[in-house]
């Protein structure tokens, strides 16, 4: 197994963290830099069927944006346990967990948990998820 740079692997973690953060505060275009014109994502919930593939960025984008949408309290998406599945000079694939938080005025709760698995690829712009795939433990 050939083994990412330092540098790499940090610029890797932050992809998921700018993620993550992107989808809290609805930046949308912020999301979109983080994912290749042919990405695609897929979902699993609650050990049901696989959802998806949602193929291409604008499906994805699509994807989130409607969830955003459709929720009216503030998401905090809780990325830990990042690895390194396998590791290419261009390519890896990165797992990590999920912690999914919800706040209302009257409480922030723990709506779900769940795990991710994202192929990363390396372009002229820096890392980007061309595969994303997430399987939550419970609805959201």
């Amino acid at each position: 197994m050939s083994r990412l740079a330092t540098e790499d692997r940090l610029a890797i973690g932050e992809l998921l963290a700018r993620a993550a953060w992107a989808y809290d505060e609805a930046r949308l275009d912020v999301m979109e830099a983080c994912f290749t014109e042919e990405a695609q994502m897929r979902l699993r919930i609650a050990g049901g069927d696989v959802i998806g593939p949602h193929d291409g960025r604008a499906a994805v984008l699509d994807l989130i944006r409607g969830a955003i949408e459709s929720q009216d309290d503030q998401r905090r998406h809780v990325i830990t346990n990042v690895f390194f599945e396998s590791e290419e000079a261009d390519r890896a694939v990165v797992v990590s967990n999920l912690t999914l938080l919800a706040t209302v005025p009257e409480a922030t709760t723990v709506v779900s948990a769940g795990l991710y698995r994202d192929t990363v690829v390396r372009t002229p712009d820096g890392w980007r998820f061309v595969d994303r795939f997430l399987s939550l433990d419970r609805a959201y």
